[in-house]
């Protein structure tokens, strides 16, 4: 999931401890001056935190979306969607000034996912034998209320090591998101590796260099250059030589105009300030 802040997902069977385990970790990240931001995701099909019958639910019944619903202290925000997205989720707490995700829930959605940290709540030996099987990359830890024996950790005793564990994710992620910011983004795929979020940990691993980057590395030899609001943007080589050449044509037709044809083209793109 492509997201510019740290994912966690805390995962598990119900009634395995999921919702406590988020209650501590964000009373201890907000502990450090993290602003959290959680997201549960309910299971019964036809669940709506709107009541029948409300004005809000007026609205909503009337085509209005999204719906939204602001008191003296909180506002809600009622979107209809026919399949939610979840990668909408990062980029909404975003915009609220969150920079640490918590999900609870969405396991089929995030099981697979290398880039969301995932502590796995068991209720037994079995069940986290079953989760060590299904569990794809950056597990920070099993953990349970019940007595199921190491690696696990027994939340009611050793809740600090997995503060401690989700720190070091959190550290992690948070680094590696850095270098995968200064990267092209491109996912190219020339520098061997699929993506550039592959690309990224390598590099926060030792196992490769910025040097690597295809689109970096020629960034200085290519003719045309794109920025927008003052932020280069990469270009592939073929990209680069079309904009350019496109460019080139249309001013060549205009009047007093001389064209070479080794010109290099810049490209500035600034959005429009807006006063309230």
């Amino acid at each position: 999931m492509r997201s510019k802040i740290p994912i966690l997902a805390v995962l598990g069977r119900k009634s395995s401890g999921k919702t406590t385990v988020i209650e501590h970790l964000v009373s201890e990240l907000l502990k450090r001056g993290f602003s959290v931001a959680t997201s549960k995701h309910i299971s019964h099909r036809d669940f709506s935190i709107d009541t029948k019958g409300s004005d809000t639910w007026r609205h909503s019944s009337a085509g209005a979306n999204p719906v939204i619903a602001v008191s003296s202290n909180e506002m809600s925000i009622i979107v209809k969607m026919k399949s939610p997205k979840i990668e909408v989720i990062p980029h909404l707490v975003q915009s609220f000034g969150a920079n640490i995700l918590i999900l609870e829930g969405f396991s089929s959605m995030v099981m697979d996912d290398k880039s969301v940290g995932k502590i796995i709540c068991v209720r037994s030996l079995e069940e986290y034998k079953e989760f060590m099987e299904s569990a794809r990359g950056n597990v920070i830890a099993f953990c349970s209320f019940q007595e199921v024996g190491k690696p696990v950790i027994k939340i009611s005793e050793d809740f600090p090591i997995l503060t401690e564990k989700t720190l070091g994710f959190i550290e992690r992620r948070l680094r590696i998101l850095r270098i995968l910011d200064s990267l092209a983004g491109l996912d190219c795929g020339k520098c061997g590796r699929k993506t550039c979020e592959e690309m990224a940990e390598k590099i926060y691993l030792g196992e490769a260099s910025m040097d690597e980057c295809f689109p970096l590395r020629i960034k200085s030899e290519l003719s045309t250059r794109v920025s927008i609001d003052g932020r280069d943007v990469p270009l592939q080589p073929f990209v680069s030589e079309f904009m350019r050449k496109t460019v080139l044509g249309m001013i060549s037709s205009l009047k007093n105009v001389s064209i070479k044809g080794d010109e290099e083209i810049r490209i500035e793109v600034k959005g429009e300030k807006k006063s309230i």
